[in-house]
């Protein structure tokens, strides 16, 4: 039986990989700060764990890895993230602009949108399995060479990094793993807002059948949920 360990699984994209994984007979590590009423009407399946944890805390996330100590993991969805105080359905007030730098605000959002999926693989690398799959959820706004409208400072640097991340991950676990980062589309969740291009289950269903279809070449590779290539 498969293993996947999804962070954020609480609510949106995170809820609905888990569902579906669940539907799909594999066991899932649930792993978030704090467990939904919705993320718990699925835990009467024996196939899911549920695992509590600030992600954001290095000694937590170190509890999660030695709670994970015996488990062989197929795969890890590093979907945890934040957009900042603000997101799309506030954007007149553009928090992250040019000339309203704060150092707390950028701080917080690379915290769990970079920090968290580096160190979580880096503790969790002694217990993949041979040609696990290591993903984590992106977006189109970390693309430099996609950029046509700036702002969102923060959240498109953060993301950035984290194509950067997996990259680099690619080339040094080289094949033993395929390291990939995914654009889930601009959805239509609490970060994304009700204005969003597609819906939670399009989103998720695109993304599993990326995961699913993975070959060598794919390695590092920054992919849509529809599977083309984004420009880094």
């Amino acid at each position: 039986m498969p293993t996947a360990v999804i962070t954020g699984a609480n609510r949106g994209i995170g809820l609905e990989f888990t569902r579906r994984y669940l539907e799909a007979g594999w066991r899932v590590f649930a792993v978030n700060r704090g467990h939904s009423d919705a993320l718990r009407s699925l835990a009467d399946n024996d196939r899911l764990a549920l695992v509590r944890g600030e992600l954001t805390h290095p000694s937590d996330l170190s509890r999660i890895a030695e709670h994970l100590a015996n488990e062989t993991i197929d795969l890890l969805i590093n979907n945890a993230g934040i957009m900042g105080t603000d997101t799309f359905r506030h954007d007149t007030r553009q928090r992250q602009g040019l000339y309203d730098f704060d150092r707390e605000e950028w701080r917080a959002v690379f915290e769990i949108n970079l920090f968290t999926p580096m160190h979580l693989i880096a503790l969790l690398r002694p217990r993949l399995a041979t040609g696990a799959r290591l993903v984590t959820i992106s977006s189109s706004m970390g693309s430099i060479a996609g950029n046509e409208f700036g702002g969102w400072y923060a959240y498109r640097a953060s993301k950035a990094a984290v194509n950067s991340l997996m990259k680099s991950v690619a080339l040094e676990l080289g094949e033993s793993a395929l390291a990939v980062a995914l654009h889930p589309g601009w959805v239509r969740t609490d970060m994304g807002g009700e204005n969003a291009d597609i819906d939670v289950q399009t989103s998720v269903a695109g993304m599993m059948n990326v995961i699913e279809g993975l070959e060598a070449a794919d390695n590092g590779a920054f992919i849509g949920f529809d599977g083309k290539r984004l420009d880094y």
